[in-house]
């Protein structure tokens, strides 16, 4: 696959990204070129989102389609570096950034009514953007599960696990990961002073 967010990511997309301000300034620091962004790649030229540029997608998504249904930004975010470690492609466990397989997906895309991206095949998951937003709808059904509003700790052991699998009282060395991460991303979200959807 490509190394390019503009051969994965649709131009509308693209030009949420360069207006987001972090972003830019940080493809800017990077020397970025529109039409020709590079993702960071590590050592075995996996490509991975920075934290701000996962940030600026959950944001993205949210806004503009989970503006309603009360989910904070940086849950994805610290969801999405628990399932992925950042990476676009996902690991050898799961698919895409936020590791939502392509049944899932299409699960929310046929029956649960999630229409904003289309998911024709497994490969459309190593997109970001559908990934986080087939990501942020698993969120928005897991925290009505069963018609009851659940908390983020049930949410969280549901999307990882499945919500039939939940366990409240075990405490699993991801639960803390997970709240650590999450406990990052607010310092840094507060740092800036953003006003996000909590």
């Amino acid at each position: 696959f490509d190394l390019y967010w503009d051969s994965r990511v649709s131009s509308e997309d693209m030009e949420h990204m360069w207006n987001h301000l972090d972003v830019f300034k940080e493809w800017i620091k990077s020397k970025e070129i529109k039409g020709k962004v590079r993702f960071s790649c590590n050592k075995e030229k996996k490509p991975y989102l920075s934290r701000v540029e996962l940030r600026a997608i959950a944001e993205i998504i949210v806004s503009k389609y989970f503006s309603t249904r009360g989910i904070n930004p940086t849950v994805l975010c610290a969801l999405a570096d628990v399932v992925s470690m950042r990476f676009i492609d996902g690991n050898e466990a799961s698919t895409g950034l936020m590791g939502i397989d392509y049944s899932k997906a299409f699960w929310l895309y046929k029956e649960m009514g999630y229409r904003a991206y289309r998911v024709d095949y497994m490969e459309d998951l190593t997109n970001p953007f559908v990934s986080m937003y087939f990501g942020a709808a698993y969120l928005a059904w897991l925290s009505e599960y069963e018609g009851r509003e659940r908390s983020l700790q049930f949410i969280f052991h549901g999307y990882i696990s499945g919500p039939k699998n939940v366990h409240l009282e075990e405490t699993c060395p991801e639960w803390l990961k997970f709240e650590q991460i999450l406990a990052r991303y607010e310092r840094t979200k507060s740092r800036e002073g953003s006003c996000n959807i909590i």
